[in-house]
């Protein structure tokens, strides 16, 4: 059994898998990518769409971001 946070973290992607933009929704093994300004893993990706994850300020977020915007990025850039 996990902690709440873990809990938290598992039920916060889980909503945003169902919000997904579009059908498809595949989900890929966490990749080290940047959105603008912040670092993050790419957690699953639509046509159109990447699921990325981070914590900001200590806080888990997790949001759809335009594939366009995504950028690959090596482990600790």
């Amino acid at each position: 059994m996990g902690t709440v946070e873990d809990m938290c973290r598992s039920a916060a992607r889980e909503n945003a898998l169902r919000e997904a933009p579009g059908r498809a929704v595949i989900l890929i093994r966490p990749a080290p990518v940047k959105v603008r300004f912040v670092t993050g893993n790419a957690i699953a990706y639509t046509v159109t769409h990447v699921l990325v994850e981070w914590a900001a300020a200590g806080e888990y977020q997790v949001r759809w971001e335009a594939s366009w915007l995504v950028k690959r990025v090596q482990n600790g850039s």
